[in-house]
């Protein structure tokens, strides 16, 4: 992780999905981090992510109406002391990704 930069490649070493959601409508959905590795590459960071994978019609509206994407349980996933919890078994992970 580049200071102060986490990127897909630093969630994908601890985890095998990521959950996004927008905190501005009902959209959620949750990614398979191999396949936006394979899209997007280890380095890209996750602040970039959101407006890359949302798709949304909101996305270019005034600041107040646009699109909010966040992560939903990164904290968690990113804090050592939860770094195995954070980690879902095979019977957690599945094959199908939920588009935003």
């Amino acid at each position: 992780m580049a200071k102060g930069t986490v990127t897909l490649a630093d969630v994908a070493a601890r985890a095998t999905h990521i959950n996004i959601a927008c905190s501005r409508c009902e959209r959620r959905g949750r990614y398979r981090l191999s396949r936006l590795i394979a899209s997007y590459g280890e380095h890209f960071p996750m602040t970039d992510l959101g407006s890359e994978i949302a798709d949304c019609p909101q996305r270019y509206a005034a600041v107040t109406q646009r699109c909010d994407v966040f992560y939903p349980g990164l904290r968690k996933i990113m804090s050592d002391d939860d770094q195995e919890a954070a980690k879902p078994g095979a019977s957690h992970a599945s094959d199908d990704d939920d588009d935003l």
